[in-house]
């Protein structure tokens, strides 16, 4: 029997959300308890005291990488978020990126924006890879769990993790013709205005605003799973040559508590329920989902030469490619 246009297009949803592995479980059984208290820096000092041959590898751009020599805890709290928005108990390790992730990092195009797409799923490909996720009490938590904002932070982490001994700075320009090396630790990634924070709710992990109505409004720091999933319904939509909601789908990643509950009817009910919501209901939506969108946009601070504090926009030279790439290749010839 041919299926109909609704089943082909949750078919391939679903095959795009399914296409991954497991690694989680497997990640957190390998972690050594002393691992534990090491930081970044100590995990280097070992890696370099070691004599043993294949322990530093070179790939064939001069970097060095280390192959899947560990694994390494990242502090919840140390997080952008801090951890507010995950469970209780939530643990977050990590591992270096191997040579095969790097080449497929290489492969990126991040100055064409008709490549975006492909892009983000290179950053979640690294994410996949290298991040695991436990959470208490949820079963099969992955990376998709993780938040939008937290992606970067980690990404970083990972990096550091990777190359040793400081080689391939991270470079951003702050003037014409001079740049800055920057860490994760320099990052500004979110600030939420007080007025905001003020509905943040510590039982339900996200912001409650409750209308004079009575009526209760969550919102929530968007997940990648929800982000994921949203791209891939809108992108098969539009390969289906079918209409839908584009501006819903805007909102819709902060209305979304569990990405895991999403289906193409239960997303296309979220729509329809929304068409009867008050002019009140969406100017406070609109409004914070606004906010929110400012306050996590990346920003560094660094101390210039008269020891002031000053914070500019996170543009690396050489662009997000250059997180696993070298920005100046050239300097690695003879």
């Amino acid at each position: 029997m041919k299926k109909d246009d609704d089943e082909i297009l949750n078919a391939y949803v679903n095959e795009v959300e399914n296409a991954q592995e497991t690694t989680s479980e497997d990640m957190h059984k390998e972690v050594p308890k002393e691992n534990e208290k090491h930081s970044i820096s100590r995990m280097k000092e070992q890696i370099r005291a070691s004599k043993r041959e294949d322990l530093p590898t070179e790939d064939k751009t001069g970097l060095h990488y280390r192959d899947n020599i560990g694994y390494l805890k990242i502090p919840v709290d140390s997080l952008p978020t801090q951890g507010l928005f995950y469970p209780k108990g939530t643990e977050i390790i990590i591992r270096a990126a191997r040579g095969a992730e790097i080449k497929h990092w290489s492969t990126m195009n991040d100055q064409d924006l008709e490549q975006l797409s492909a892009v983000d799923d290179i950053l979640n490909y690294i994410i996949e890879k290298c991040v695991s996720v436990k959470m208490p009490d949820v079963i099969g938590a992955s990376w998709k769990d993780l938040k939008d904002v937290d992606r970067f932070y980690l990404l970083m982490a990972v990096r550091e993790f990777t190359f040793l001994d400081g080689d391939n700075e991270l470079m951003v320009p702050i003037s014409e013709g001079k740049d800055v090396p920057v860490t994760k630790e320099m990052i500004d990634f979110i600030k939420i205005p007080e007025d905001i924070m003020r509905y943040y709710s510590e039982e339900e992990r996200c912001f409650v605003f409750t209308m004079k109505t009575g009526k209760t409004i969550n919102m929530y720091i968007p997940s990648l799973g929800a982000t994921q999933w949203l791209k891939n319904y809108a992108q098969a939509k539009s390969n289906a040559r079918q209409g839908f909601d584009t501006d819903f789908i805007l909102f819709a990643p902060m209305l979304i508590n569990d990405f895991r509950r999403l289906s193409q009817r239960a997303y296309e009910e979220m729509v329809t329920s929304s068409q009867g919501w008050s002019t009140a209901e969406w100017s406070l939506i609109s409004h914070v989902r606004d906010i929110l969108t400012q306050a996590v946009e990346p920003k560094i601070t660094y101390q210039n030469e008269d020891g002031a504090d000053v914070t500019v926009p996170l543009n690396f030279r050489g662009g997000i490619k250059a997180l696993f790439t070298i920005q100046d290749p050239l300097s690695i010839l003879c």
